[in-house]
């Protein structure tokens, strides 16, 4: 190996190393190490052999996971760079702080929704490394609340990541949203020991979701008839399938 990519997997390596890396990001790592401007098409060469050995990870066209850094980069870290603003929540975030008893197939996040008529495109995105679901929710109830109450700073430090408290609520507030199809989570299946009462009274006044939060701990929390119809209708489905 030329020293020039010694010098770029060294520093790819180091603690702090980004755990996602657009191709201009790496670009710039190699012309560090080289001195000089390293063409497109040696730096694909590069790219395809550090992917063969497992060193780096294709998320989509031009964006990779790190692993030669530790701990590796993993998909939630791609998570900003698949969509700007974006936070990991809901279904991820509760299972990575140990509140979720049915582990989730892909990465969920949340994206801010702003007045005005441009709109970010939310649903699936399907990479090699798994799927990452992506809904909206207007800015003021994602950001509702201390940074300190709705942002995990120490599970999140290479991407924004909620709190297990905010993503149970961003839950709930999608859930009784008419705009969303989600329904909320089986009681049985958040361990409520895990959580941070204090905080997720807080966040839920924050967020006025004190009632909803009540319904879905008693286990009340009504699911809107549009939405049971649709699942009646996919039950039917799969049913007829």
């Amino acid at each position: 190996m030329t020293p020039w990519k010694q010098a770029l997997e060294r520093s790819l390596s180091e603690i702090g190393s980004p755990p996602a890396l657009p191709f201009a990001a790496l670009a710039r790592a190699a012309s560090n190490a080289r001195g000089t401007v390293v063409p497109d098409a040696t730096l694909h060469a590069w790219i395809t052999d550090a992917t063969a050995r497992g060193r780096l990870a294709p998320v989509i066209r031009g964006l990779y996971l790190n692993r030669f850094t530790s701990p590796p980069g993993r998909l939630a870290d791609a998570v900003p760079h698949l969509r700007r603003d974006s936070i990991v929540s809901l279904h991820t975030a509760l299972d990575e702080a140990g509140a979720y008893n049915n582990p989730p197939a892909g990465i969920t996040a949340i994206l801010p929704l702003d007045p005005g008529p441009t709109r970010p495109v939310v649903g699936r995105v399907a990479t090699p490394q798994g799927s990452v679901y992506f809904r909206g929710m207007p800015r003021k109830m994602l950001e509702a609340g201390e940074l300190a109450d709705r942002l995990d700073q120490g599970r999140g430090a290479a991407h924004p990541h909620a709190t297990a408290e905010k993503a149970l609520l961003d839950w709930l507030y999608l859930a009784t949203s008419s705009r969303s199809t989600l329904s909320p989570p089986a009681v049985h299946d958040i361990d409520i020991e895990v959580l941070d009462r204090k905080r997720l009274s807080r966040l839920a006044v924050r967020m006025a979701l004190t009632d909803a939060l009540q319904q879905w701990l008693a286990g009340d929390l009504p699911i809107r008839e549009r939405r049971a119809k649709s699942q009646r209708g996919a039950g039917a489905r799969r049913s007829a399938d």
